[in-house]
C-alpha cells in the first residue's frame, strides 16, 4: 500500500541518464566523452564548504501525491496487516483448534505449578526461604505469563484473520 505514495517516474529517478542537460547527451551520443575534471594530486580544493541544507524539502518532491499524515498513517496500518498475515501464512503451516486448546491447557498446567510453589514455600516441613526457593518461583512465574502472552497473541491473530484455523468456518 505505501508504494503507492513513493511510485516515481523513470524520469525522477536520480540514477537516470534521462535528466542530463541536452549538450551532455548529445556529446555522448557523438561519442565524445566529458572528462570529469580531477583535482590534481597535491593541490587542496580552495572552494567555500556549502553549509549542510535540511534534505526535508528535496524529500518531499520525491512523492507525485504528498499523502497527509492520516492517510499515510492508515496505508501504514494496512501495510502492517498485510506483512503480518503473509510472514504468519509463511512461519505457521496449520492451525487448529485442537492446538490452541493445547495452549491453553499448557498455560492452565503452569500457571498450577506456579501457584503450587507458591503455597509449597508456607509449609511447615520447610526451612528458611532461599534464593534457589525464590528462583524457582520467578522462573515458573516467567514461564506462565510468557505462554500466557503467545497465547493473548494467537488469539489476537485468529480474531483479526492473520492466523485462519482450519476446520472451522470464518464467520
Amino acid at each position: 500500500m505505501l508504494s503507492m505514495f513513493s511510485k516515481r517516474s523513470d524520469a525522477e529517478k536520480p540514477n537516470d541518464r534521462s535528466r542530463m542537460d541536452l549538450g551532455a547527451r548529445k556529446a555522448e551520443t557523438n561519442g565524445n566523452v566529458t572528462p570529469l575534471k580531477v583535482p590534481q594530486a597535491g593541490f587542496a580544493d580552495t572552494r567555500p564548504m556549502r553549509p549542510a541544507t535540511p534534505q526535508a524539502p528535496q524529500r518531499a518532491k520525491v512523492f507525485e501525491n504528498v499523502p497527509s499524515v492520516g492517510q499515510y498513517l492508515y496505508h501504514l496500518n494496512a501495510d502492517i496487516r498485510a506483512f503480518t498475515r503473509a510472514e504468519t501464512a509463511h512461519a505457521v503451516n496449520s492451525c487448529t483448534p485442537v492446538e490452541v486448546q493445547r495452549v491453553a491447557r499448557l498455560l492452565a498446567k503452569l500457571k498450577g505449578r506456579y501457584l503450587a510453589q507458591i503455597v509449597d514455600l508456607t509449609s511447615g516441613k520447610r526451612g528458611p526461604i532461599g534464593e534457589m526457593d525464590i528462583a524457582d518461583i520467578r522462573r515458573s512465574r516467567e514461564m506462565a505469563e510468557e505462554v500466557e502472552l503467545g497465547l493473548a497473541a494467537l488469539r489476537h491473530a485468529i480474531e483479526n484473520g492473520d492466523l485462519p484455523l482450519d476446520g472451522v468456518k470464518a464467520d
